[in-house]
């Protein structure tokens, strides 16, 4: 349970910040197509939700992770890779070999996945003025398809 939360809150973390950065490279796409001549006027709008959804989701975060750290402290036997590896146990002898083979799978995923994405922007020769939206998803995207790779191969692993 602790790894699904905590994977699913790292995950969130990178999709609230994506969502954040988004109203600022918008606000500095409308700037530059005014610049150009693209555009004569335009208005400006920002969201509130966006940067709630940041907050409420590193508090969450934060709390999870204090609250992990007061748990792993107060186990006289505990060792510190318990509380920075959320599905680390240290009484369990597969536990190293599993994600060991879980970060291998993710870290793989991570590099083609990365290549594609890098390949796919030059398709999109100006995507900073067509499409602003899209290097910022796509990128965040990386660490997130990690993590559920992550996730997903260590259950895999774990259940066999």
């Amino acid at each position: 349970m602790r790894m699904y939360v905590t994977v699913i809150l790292r995950c969130l973390l990178f999709v609230a910040i994506a969502l954040s950065v988004y109203d600022y490279v918008k606000i500095n796409q409308y700037f530059e197509l005014f610049g150009r001549g693209y555009i004569d006027e335009f208005s400006v709008y920002i969201s509130t939700w966006r940067g709630t959804f940041l907050t409420i989701v590193t508090i969450l975060l934060i709390i999870f992770n204090v609250g992990d750290l007061i748990v792993v402290k107060k186990k006289k036997n505990a060792l510190l890779k318990e509380y920075i590896l959320s599905e680390y146990d240290v009484s369990d002898e597969r536990s190293v070999e599993i994600t060991g083979k879980a970060v291998r799978y993710a870290f793989v995923f991570i590099i083609f996945y990365t290549v594609i994405l890098l390949g796919s922007y030059m398709l999109i020769p100006n995507y900073f003025l067509d499409y602003p939206w899209y290097p910022i998803y796509t990128t965040a995207s990386i660490p997130v398809f990690g993590l559920i790779i992550y996730l997903v191969t260590f259950k895999y692993f774990h259940a066999r």
